[in-house]
């Protein structure tokens, strides 16, 4: 899980980090308003996400072949909460899950780890929107 400190009061980084999981495109598992927090469904990519390939976003090894990351399809999640224990700022947390698949094939997925990149982009969007 990844934390970056805004110094913006939550009553303000909320809608925009409504805004910044929309700017994704993608599906919601659900957004709760009063806990300050929002997820994805399981979202499916092969290549790229978010106009960035893969691998800017994970680190799922390489084979013969190249990085996994941009060359498998990639099940992804992500939700990320804002903590209000501090007094007008907001920790925007986020959590990742993601895993690869060698496309039409039947193998054991592949656990990826995430690079930190698309937590970083969540933290600067709600920033950037809540200014």
């Amino acid at each position: 899980m990844s934390s970056d400190t805004l110094t913006v009061p939550a009553s303000r980084a909320w809608p925009a980090l409504l805004q910044a999981y929309a700017s994704f495109g993608v599906p919601l598992q659900g957004a709760d308003a009063a806990q300050r927090m929002i997820a994805t469904q399981y979202i499916h990519a092969h290549s790229s996400f978010a106009g960035e390939r893969m691998s800017r976003w994970l680190e799922c090894g390489s084979t013969m072949t190249g990085d996994i990351a941009s060359n498998y399809e990639i099940t992804l999640r992500f939700a990320t909460l804002i903590d209000t224990s501090v007094v007008g700022r907001s920790i925007i947390r986020t959590a990742f899950n993601a895993t690869a698949i060698a496309p039409g094939s039947g193998t054991t997925p592949v656990e990826c780890s995430t690079r930190g990149a698309l937590e970083s982009r969540i933290a600067a969007l709600v920033a950037s929107r809540s200014s």
